[in-house]
């Protein structure tokens, strides 16, 4: 299994020493950290895990960088949310007028997936061809 953290870009690093960034990341809050541990669904965790490691590769105009890297925070965190509404649909027990009641938390989650597979596609390109505009292009995904 692949352990990973990313830290809020947002957010302030504490100031007191830890050990090791491990450490620094296994004491934050949920707030300030997504780690690789915070997804149980193992596809979910892969996405993630690939997503983040492609943006790891990213270098140039440290403005545009740091625009795709909040753009990930952000992704992160929202997948991290929407894992409780991915269980319960996956294990909903079908039954009359059932339909209905899920029908609008499968489409807000299509929606998610179809937006964080844009930008994963976009960091991919991005990562196999480093230009100034796929830069700007991937840090302007919405």
């Amino acid at each position: 299994m692949t352990s990973w953290w990313m830290w809020n870009p947002a957010g302030t690093v504490p100031t007191r020493r830890f050990r090791s960034e491990e450490s620094l990341a296994r004491s934050a809050s949920e707030v300030e950290v997504v780690r690789a541990d915070d997804f149980t669904c193992p596809v979910q965790r892969r996405r993630a895990t690939a997503v983040r490691a492609d943006f790891l590769r990213v270098s140039g105009d440290p403005v545009q960088v740091a625009l795709v890297e909040q753009r990930l925070w952000t992704l992160l965190v929202a997948l991290r949310r929407a894992q409780p509404l991915r269980d319960a649909l996956a294990t909903a027990v079908p039954r009359a007028g059932r339909a209905a009641l899920v029908a609008e938390p499968s489409r807000e989650l299509a929606e998610f997936d179809r937006r964080f597979d844009q930008f994963a596609d976009a960091l991919r390109v991005l990562v196999a061809e480093p230009t100034p505009e796929q830069l700007r292009h991937t840090a302007a995904l919405d």
